[in-house]
């Protein structure tokens, strides 16, 4: 009895320990993660002090340059051409968005309608069969009754004789109407899963889809860079997109004040253009048949296939010539107009 109490007390010595051990073990680790966010949230602090110093230089440096008036003429021609990449660059990135929303809810209703037709031809299957249980049932409940009123009938005398043989014979129509029924139970319940499953969701957009969204998107960006190409404002908008206001210089304050109205009149020009849409899809259409592709599996043309921008898209050669008509040389894909590669698939 003492032996079995002494064994009992170390057993629970043990578990003790082995629970402070867990416990120690348990409060190391938490110490550790507290240190690692620790450091982790000194390295955010010092990060974004260091973002608040960089913007504090950089608006000293603003509040300097504006003091000047020529260069704070300069600095807005900068900040337009700048809100002028953006403005272009939300209007490339908005367009692939909704050319990808399209094209995925093209894909999924392809595909719906497919796996729609496939499960209507097995239904279609199934319900042919179940007509013919149908049939079957209906012949044999009407049989089955016949052979009842037929016993109902029956004499005393016939009964006795005729009567079992009947009653097998009925009871058999019973239970071969029986297993007709589950058949057709069973027939329901394949019948119920089958319109019950759910519709698959395509997995990612096809390399069709893909090519087509980047070649239209192409399309405007050479479209704004033809647009945005007259007083060379589509280089100058690169450029500023590139390097700090003070490194930008465009001239007195007189050139500046025509710039100026420049980036707001095409900026105003662009947002008015109710035939937007039909342009970038005419030129979207020459483009298709242009662009070149390094391997069957690349969504993205190469760039190499995009030297040049037609002014027009699909203008005849006359059209084309001269220096109005000539054919821009800028590669949007190269140059990245408009933060283009951030949209391409």
């Amino acid at each position: 009895m003492l032996a079995e109490l002494m064994q009992r007390n170390q057993e629970e010595e043990q578990d003790s320990l082995l629970k402070l051990y867990w416990n120690r073990a348990g409060v190391k680790r938490e110490l550790v993660s507290l240190k690692r966010e620790h450091y982790e949230l000194l390295e955010k602090l010092e990060q974004q002090e260091s973002a608040i110093m960089r913007a504090q230089s950089q608006l000293e440096g603003l509040e300097r340059l504006l003091t000047n008036p020529v260069a704070a003429a300069n600095a807005m021609v900068y900040f337009q051409l700048r809100h002028m990449w953006r403005a272009a660059a939300l209007k490339v990135e908005q367009f692939a968005r909704e050319l990808k929303l399209q094209r995925e809810k093209r894909e999924r209703m392809q595909l719906h309608n497919t796996v729609l037709a496939k499960r209507n031809r097995r239904l279609e299957a199934i319900k042919l069969k179940l007509d013919e249980l149908l049939q079957k049932r209906k012949h044999a409940i009407e049989e089955c009754l016949r052979f009842e009123q037929r016993l109902e009938r029956m004499n005393f005398l016939v009964r006795l004789f005729a009567g079992p043989a009947l009653k097998n014979r009925i009871q058999g129509m019973k239970n071969n109407r029986a297993a007709l029924e589950e058949r057709i139970a069973e027939f329901n319940d394949i019948i119920e899963k089958i319109q019950g499953e759910p519709l698959p969701e395509p997995d990612g957009l096809s390399l069709e889809s893909r090519r087509l969204i980047n070649v239209a998107v192409i399309a405007l960006a050479q479209h704004l860079a033809v647009h945005f190409s007259e007083h060379d404002l589509a280089r100058l908008a690169k450029k500023a997109s590139q390097r700090t206001v003070a490194d930008m210089k465009f001239g007195d304050r007189r050139i500046c004040d025509q710039m100026v109205e420049r980036i707001r009149e095409r900026i105003e020009e662009l947002n008015a253009d109710k035939q937007l849409a039909d342009k970038v899809k005419r030129r979207a259409d020459v483009l298709v048949n242009e662009v070149r592709y390094r391997h069957e599996s690349d969504a993205a043309p190469m760039p190499e296939s995009l030297g040049e921008i037609a002014r027009r898209p699909g203008a005849g050669t006359r059209e084309q010539t001269g220096a109005e008509g000539a054919p821009l040389r800028v590669n949007v894909v190269e140059g990245d107009y408009w933060d283009l590669m951030a949209v391409l698939y």
